[in-house]
């Protein structure tokens, strides 16, 4: 195949997939190389799609971003989510910090666990505090936002207060962090 026709069934194939929804500059590249176009054509197209608006890791964070606000998970998730996708750090914590306030963070776990909780549960009791913490953090939540969360929910009154440390399943102190 010639150069040129390359660069089209390149261009062509990135264009449809970005038809689906944004990508990353990361992702637009590894879909490339998967379907085995020389670095020169992979560097050309992709080129040709951030100067023509269709690839920008800002924009695709910012929709990233809201998406996961939207289903409910915190900024750790998504900060890892955005780093897996080869999104710059710079860009991440930029974008976090104008849509993750603490309030927001904080209102967002309440509102997950709210939802969980059914009436007659026992708020202080140690199995319930342990999953709420461990499903607040696979959610993406810090351990502080979660020890608030479940505080507030009335689960300081005994062992069971959740309190970041080594011994809690909700984080802090670990020597394998």
């Amino acid at each position: 195949m010639d150069a040129e026709a390359a660069l089209k069934k390149a261009r062509s194939g990135l264009l449809r997939l970005l038809g689906y929804r944004q990508r990353s500059r990361q992702e637009a590249v590894e879909y490339l190389r998967r379907k085995g176009f020389s670095e020169a054509v992979n560097a050309a197209v992709v080129a040709e799609m951030e100067q023509w608006g269709y690839l920008d890791d800002r924009r695709f964070a910012v929709d990233c971003i809201e998406s996961c606000l939207r289903r409910g998970y915190g900024p750790l998730r998504v900060r890892r989510t955005l780093l897996d996708k080869g999104v710059h750090r710079e860009i991440i914590e930029a974008e976090l910090t104008h849509r993750y306030s603490a309030a927001e963070e904080l209102a967002l776990a309440r509102e997950l666990l709210q939802r969980r909780s059914t009436a007659g549960e026992d708020f202080t009791e140690g199995r319930w505090i342990r999953r709420q913490a461990a499903y607040l953090q696979r959610r993406g939540f810090s351990g502080g936002v979660v020890a608030r969360t479940l505080r507030e929910y009335g689960c300081s009154s005994s062992d069971d207060e959740p309190v970041e440390g080594p011994n809690r399943p909700w984080g802090g102190g670990g020597s394998n962090a």
